[in-house]
């Protein structure tokens, strides 16, 4: 795997309870860090691909409303089972 090595700044706290906990996980801090970049990463991913699948919800809801509305009703379909062509008429 390759790495980049990088250099940032951490409030002194946070960099100490950083290494309490790698030394309890039998980890390093790198690692640790590592995880919290993969850890963002995956949830600003999926917030897209919410995003991507919200807009492909709405889409396919528009297309299925389109095909629903479009055409006889089925209502005077169904009225023109039960009561026949005498219905017809009568308009």
């Amino acid at each position: 795997m390759d790495a980049t090595k990088t250099t940032f700044y951490l409030p002194d706290d946070v960099r100490r309870r950083l290494k309490e906990l790698a030394a309890r996980r039998g980890r390093t801090v790198t690692q640790l860090l590592a995880e919290g970049a993969d850890l963002v990463l995956a949830r600003h991913g999926a917030a897209v691909d919410r995003e991507t699948l919200a807009a492909r919800a709405a889409e396919a809801r528009s297309r299925l409303r389109r095909g629903l509305y479009s055409g006889p009703s089925l209502a005077d379909a169904a009225d023109d089972v039960v009561y026949g062509s005498a219905r017809k008429r009568r308009r």
